[in-house]
């Protein structure tokens, strides 16, 4: 689609709109879990929704199956589906996801965003000084033998 097509369709507006640039000028904010859990199921062709919710134990098998879940971790969070326990069967799979516990229950998909912002932010600011220190144990070592060949070299 050419900008031309694209303005004269409303995209432009619409999405300047949803972001509060246009209208009322109010941003709008995204559903949270028990919102979603509660209200309309997504029809055909939509992309919403709760995964925990709204598929059956087969589907959700076989997605996060896709998603390389290990079947044991899968049949822990199909039995919390099962018992309706959506927001647990989700934190089940930010902790196996993540590698490490939710900071709290999850209950906003925008939680579950920025928490898994804040693992890979840590993660990589602990690999980057793991890396300044081995980076400076080398070099002091390095260092170390050269200053004890020098002195070696200066006493023969």
């Amino acid at each position: 689609m050419d900008s031309e097509t694209y303005n004269k369709s409303g995209h432009d507006y619409m999405i300047r709109h949803l972001f509060g640039k246009e209208g009322k000028r109010q941003d709008k904010k995204a559903y949270g879990c028990l919102k979603i859990i509660t209200g309309s199921p997504p029809g055909a062709g939509d992309c919403h929704g709760c995964p925990f919710k709204h598929m059956d134990s087969k589907n959700l098998e076989k997605t996060l199956s896709g998603w390389k879940i290990p079947r044991g971790v899968i049949k822990e969070m199909i039995n919390y589906s099962e018992g309706q326990h959506y927001q647990i069967a989700c934190t089940k799979y930010f902790e196996f996801t993540q590698g490490r516990e939710a900071k709290f229950g999850l209950s906003h998909p925008n939680q579950f965003v920025v928490e898994s912002l804040e693992g890979s932010i840590s993660n990589t600011q602990n690999s980057n000084s793991s890396n300044t220190q081995i980076s400076d144990t080398t070099t002091a070592a390095e260092s170390g033998q050269e200053h004890q060949v020098k002195e070696e070299k200066m006493g023969e």
